[in-house]
């Protein structure tokens, strides 16, 4: 007899098929287009950006996370994130950027990131959101763009990949674990499909901003995601 299939495995499912009903533009649209070197700076300034709020969120969640199981893995995430930082830190000092503290984020990662992701209720909200339809996406994306940037960024993301597979591990442990009824798992699911809207807004402003500095043409700005 099969082995039925678990509800974080449902969910994963529907995500990739949201991915793959969107149109071939809009889907790959954040990581489309061959990195020059400003652009890279660009989005190492974002990942950068991006890895230290993780750090950041995740570690306030730990005095509000009763589970204990739950609270030692966080803790691991915590500094993996950390790390992750640094490393696109040290990508972009290879690059002469030491700093990004005027770097300044589109208002549609700020409600993403800075307000979305922290807003869990509780830990199968907070890692669903995160640690499922976040990481799963910046995954894929870490894929699609290692054969458009130079050698010493690709091996910057075989340093986090792994680690992101892990804290996908963690939302699947945490999810089939704790979202047991009918309520929970309904709450894990607009949680997942929220932040996939997000991230497909996101990927909108990013291509805003290349038109905006210049490092694209207006036509491969894509038109905003029905949200």
């Amino acid at each position: 007899m099969p082995k039925q299939e678990s509800f974080y495995d449902t969910l994963v499912g529907e995500l990739d098929a949201m991915r793959e009903a969107l149109p071939a533009d809009e889907g790959g649209s954040f990581f489309n287009r061959a990195m020059t070197e400003q652009e890279l700076v660009e989005w190492l300034s974002f990942q950068a950006y991006y890895e230290k709020r993780a750090a950041q969120f995740i570690g306030k969640w730990l005095a509000d996370t009763p589970e204990r199981d739950a609270f030692v893995l966080l803790a691991q995430q915590v500094e993996d994130e950390g790390l992750h930082h640094e490393y696109c830190m040290r990508a972009l000092e290879r690059r002469g950027v030491t700093s990004i503290d005027n770097w300044k984020p589109e208002p549609e990662w700020e409600e993403w990131i800075d307000v979305w992701y922290p807003s869990g209720n509780d830990t199968i909200e907070r890692v669903a959101s995160h640690n499922l339809a976040g990481e799963l996406g910046a995954c894929n994306a870490f894929v699609e763009i290692k054969t458009r940037v130079p050698d010493d960024v690709v091996k910057t993301l075989d340093r986090i990949i792994p680690d992101e597979h892990f804290h996908m591990r963690i939302a699947n442990t945490l999810i089939d674990k704790y979202a047991t009824d009918e309520d929970q798992q309904g709450r894990v699911r607009e949680r997942v499909n929220r932040t996939f809207e997000l991230e497909q807004v996101g990927r909108v402003a990013y291509n805003r901003r290349m038109v905006n500095l210049g490092l694209a043409d207006p036509g491969d700005a894509t038109p905003p995601m029905p949200g």
